[in-house]
C-alpha cells in the first residue's frame, strides 16, 4: 500500500501499538500531525484510533524491522519523524541509526549512552561514576556472584539487567526478597534466563511516593519539554506499572533538579523518562530507573496536562520551531490506565478529572477493541480453553 503524505505537515511513523502508542498517536493529533502506525498485529489499541494509519510489519525489532522501516520510508517518498514506544525498538534503531537517519528524523542519545541506560547493570556503573542517586546495589553475573547479596540490607529488589528479557516473556520483570537467602534462591532461578541481574536495597515508602519526569531534548541536548509526575496506583502493588498517575507540581522542582542533571551528564536526546522513589526513611529522591529513547507507559497524562512532549519532540526533531502551545485541562486530571482502577480521591486535588487511557468519546474504537475484545471475548474464551482441557486433558 503506498500512503498519500504529497501534502504538509510531514507524517510521522509511531512503532508499537500498546497503550503507550495509543496516547502518542492521539498527542500527536492535537496538532494535525499524519500518523503511520507500524504494528505486527491489528489487534492492538493503537490501531484501531481513528488518527493513524495501520502497517502491518513482520517485527518490531532486529533486521524485519529496519527492512520493514526502509521499504515504508520509499513509500511515503519523504523523511518522516520517527517515534518508538518500546525498548526491543530502540536497541535496534539505536545499532543501526546508520541506515536510519538518512530516512527518519529521529533525535536519540549516542549508542554507547543508549546502551548504558537501557541496561540495568550499565546504569548502575554510570549512575556512581556521575553521582546519580540510586539505591545501593550489586550486579550478578553468575551464581559465584550470588555471595555479594550479602553486601545489602533486606528487603531486595532483583532485576534483569537486560529489559527486553521481561519483554520477551523469558524472565521475571522484578522480585522482591524479604532476607537474602530468598535473595540468593530468586537470583539462582532467574539467572538461568538472565545473563546478569541487578540486586538493589528496596526503597521504603508507599506506591504514591513513587515520582517520574517525562522529557524531550532536542537534536543539540537543550531541555524542550519537561512533565512531573506522581504514581498513584501500581498494578501489582509496590513493582508493577502505572496504574494511575497524576500531576506532581508539589514536587517539581526537585525532579527537574536531578532530571536536568542527568539529560547534561549524558548529553541526552530525544525523547526519555526517569522514575524516582523517596525513601521516607532518609527523605532522599533516588532514582530507580530510566527509559532511554522512547515514550513512557503513562506519556498520555503529560499531553493531558498541557506538555505535548510527542509533539515537541516531532517538531525538534525536524528541526522546526516549536508547536502553539497546547491546551491545557481546565480542572485538573488523572490518568488511568483502564477503568477497573479506582483513583485514591484522598490523593488528589477536589475536582481532578479521571482520564481514562483507552476511552475517548471523539475516538471510541480502542476502547471498543480493548473492553470489548481483550477484556470480555478473549479471556473469556482463554478461560472457556482452559476449563475443556481440564474436563477433557487427552484431548
Amino acid at each position: 500500500m503506498r500512503i498519500r503524505t504529497s501534502k504538509r505537515p510531514v507524517p510521522a511513523v509511531v512503532v508499537g501499538g500498546s497503550l503507550n502508542a495509543l496516547g502518542v498517536v492521539r498527542s500527536l493529533s492535537r496538532g494535525g500531525v499524519p500518523v503511520v502506525l507500524l504494528e505486527t498485529t491489528r489487534q492492538c489499541p493503537a490501531a484501531w484510533s481513528r488518527h493513524c494509519a495501520f502497517v502491518r510489519v513482520r517485527s518490531l525489532w532486529g533486521a524485519e524491522l529496519i527492512n520493514a522501516l526502509e521499504l515504508l520510508a520509499a513509500n511515503l517518498g519523504c523523511r518522516p519523524a520517527l517515534i518508538l514506544t518500546r525498548d526491543e525498538s530502540v536497541v535496534t534503531v539505536s545499532a543501526e541509526r546508520r541506515r536510519i537517519e538518512p530516512l527518519y528524523c529521529i533525535d536519540l542519545p549516542s549508542t554507547e549512552m543508549v546502551d548504558a541506560l537501557a541496561d540495568k547493570a550499565a546504569f548502575d556503573a554510570l549512575a556512581v561514576q556521575e553521582g546519580f542517586p540510586v539505591p545501593r546495589s550489586r550486579t550478578l553475573s553468575g551464581n559465584a556472584d550470588c555471595d555479594r547479596l550479602g553486601d545489602l540490607e533486606p528487603p531486595i529488589v532483583l532485576k534483569p539487567a537486560d529489559k527486553t528479557l521481561v519483554l520477551a516473556g523469558i524472565v521475571e520483570r522484578t522480585v522482591r526478597a524479604d532476607t537474602v537467602a530468598q535473595a540468593r534462591a530468586a537470583a539462582a532461578r532467574m539467572l538461568i534466563h538472565a545473563p546478569s541481574l541487578i540486586a538493589q536495597e528496596w526503597v521504603e515508602g508507599p506506591d504514591t511516593e513513587i515520582l517520574f519526569t517525562l522529557f524531550a531534548c532536542d537534536h543539540e541536548g537543550n531541555l524542550i519539554g519537561i512533565f512531573p509526575g506522581r504514581k498513584l496506583v501500581c498494578s501489582p502493588p509496590s513493582v508493577g506499572t502505572t496504574a494511575v498517575c497524576a500531576q506532581a507540581p508539589d514536587v517539581a522542582e526537585e525532579l527537574y533538579r536531578h532530571t536536568r542533571h542527568l539529560i547534561e551528564r549524558v548529553g541526552y536526546r530525544g525523547l526519555g523518562s526517569l522514575e524516582f522513589k523517596r525513601d521516607i526513611r532518609s527523605g532522599r529522591l533516588l532514582i530507580i530507573e530510566p527509559t532511554v529513547g522512547r515514550t513512557d507507559w503513562q506519556e498520555e497524562i503529560a499531553t493531558l496536562c498541557g506538555v505535548n512532549l510527542p509533539l515537541l519532540a516531532y517538531h525538534a526533531a525536524l528541526g522546526a520551531p516549536p508547536p502553539a502551545g497546547d491546551v491545557t485541562c481546565s480542572a485538573p486530571c488523572a490518568w488511568r490506565s483502564e477503568r477497573q482502577f479506582e483513583v485514591p480521591r484522598s490523593l488528589v486535588a477536589s475536582g481532578t478529572r479521571v482520564i481514562d487511557g483507552y476511552f475517548r468519546w471523539s475516538d471510541p474504537l480502542p476502547a471498543a477493541y480493548y473492553y470489548g475484545y481483550e477484556r470480555l471475548v478473549l479471556r473469556a474464551w482463554h478461560r472457556a480453553m482452559r476449563l475443556t482441557h481440564r474436563a477433557f486433558p487427552h484431548l
